[in-house]
């Protein structure tokens, strides 16, 4: 005997509707709130977390001087809205990324050239990569870079173990970006690293002669590299002006030592 038709609607059926109709709504109200939703501005109130560390850091370093740095990632600046303040404290150096390996940082010309009317030091810095050749990146950074009287030193930065060599490699062409680029410059270039790239990969050979900039984002006293010159504390800076967070660092020592980094 011929089976009679069901006019029930299998339960797979509904399941896969539901599911379909849910999404839809989902992609629709998600497109909907990105369209409509305010744009983030970096000038709100700094965390209240960040805020807490802010307010130590200063406490305990007195005479230390507030600076940040960026790279094409904070994109374009407001100039003419730009405050040299972030809290109670002035903005007194800014550092931009120039070249990174054999590349340029779009927005370096931009960000060097409207320092040029701002009472701040500035200066520039190269980020290291670990496998590609040392000598091509110093020259890179040195064709990029024009540095005079009042900028910081050159500034090397270092922070990834390279996949083709060993550390013993590594170092070498780190030493060898520093020597290139000291001989054009005349100065000791400043390294960038974070603590425990530092602890792992530098100490104890030869870089302590030059001048540190660490990276610890961590709630601790202070760097584990006590010999730090300048300490990038947070990637959470806001200042207005600037669409994106910032990185904040302090350069402990006041104006004495910020004249020992800075060309003459």
């Amino acid at each position: 005997m011929a089976k009679k038709k069901s006019n029930t609607t299998p339960l797979g059926l509904i399941l896969l509707l539901v599911l379909l109709t849910s999404g839809a709504g989902f992609l629709v109200i998600t497109t909907w709130n990105k369209l409509h939703q305010k744009p983030y501005y970096a000038n709100r109130p700094i965390s209240e977390r960040e805020a807490l560390k802010f307010d130590y850091i200063f406490k305990t370093q007195s005479n230390g001087i507030l600076g940040i740095d960026m790279s094409h990632y904070q994109g374009k600046i407001t100039w003419e809205q730009l405050e040299l303040q972030i809290k109670d404290r002035p903005v007194e150096f800014f550092i931009f990324r120039a070249t990174m390996g054999d590349d340029q940082d779009m927005l370096f010309k931009e960000y060097w050239n409207a320092l040029d009317t701002m009472d701040v030091a500035r200066g520039a810095y190269h980020y290291y990569r670990p496998n590609e050749n040392s000598t091509l990146q110093a020259h890179n950074f040195i064709k990029s870079v024009r540095l005079r009287k009042g900028d910081l030193r050159p500034i090397l930065d270092i922070e990834k173990h390279s996949t083709i060599q060993s550390k013993n490699r590594l170092r070498e062409g780190v030493q060898n970006w520093l020597n290139i680029v000291e001989e054009h410059y005349g100065v000791k270039p400043i390294i960038y690293t974070g603590d425990t790239f530092n602890r792992h990969v530098l100490v104890g050979h030869g870089f302590e002669d030059y001048p540190l900039w660490v990276a610890n984002y961590n709630p601790i006293k202070e760097p584990e590299s006590d010999y730090w010159v300048i300490w990038q504390f947070s990637e959470e800076g806001r200042i207005k002006g600037i669409k994106e967070n910032v990185d904040l660092n302090i350069l402990r020592g006041g104006k004495e030592t910020l004249n020992t980094l800075i060309l003459d």
